[in-house]
């Protein structure tokens, strides 16, 4: 299955745009999965990714979350600040 994930701020900045589409064939589909996908697949995100999380139809999801194709997945910073 394809996914995508968006990308805000210093994270679409380090990976060149605003989204990454991957492909993800880990069974089960999971937030976790995803996550090692990143990081193999886009190696400029990787410093970033253990303080980041992933937002699945605007929840944040847990690790074991399970992803379908048609999700919409946002991969969201460490925000800081008042």
């Amino acid at each position: 299955m394809r996914l995508t994930v968006r990308l805000f701020g210093p994270l679409s900045r380090a990976a060149g745009r605003a989204e990454v589409c991957l492909p993800l064939d880990d069974a089960p589909a999971t937030c976790a999965a995803l996550r090692r996908r990143l990081s193999e697949c886009e190696p400029r995100l990787a410093p970033w990714l253990a303080g980041c999380r992933f937002a699945v139809n605007c929840q944040f999801a847990a690790e074991d979350q399970p992803l379908r194709a048609d999700d919409e997945i946002a991969l969201v910073g460490f925000v800081s600040g008042g």
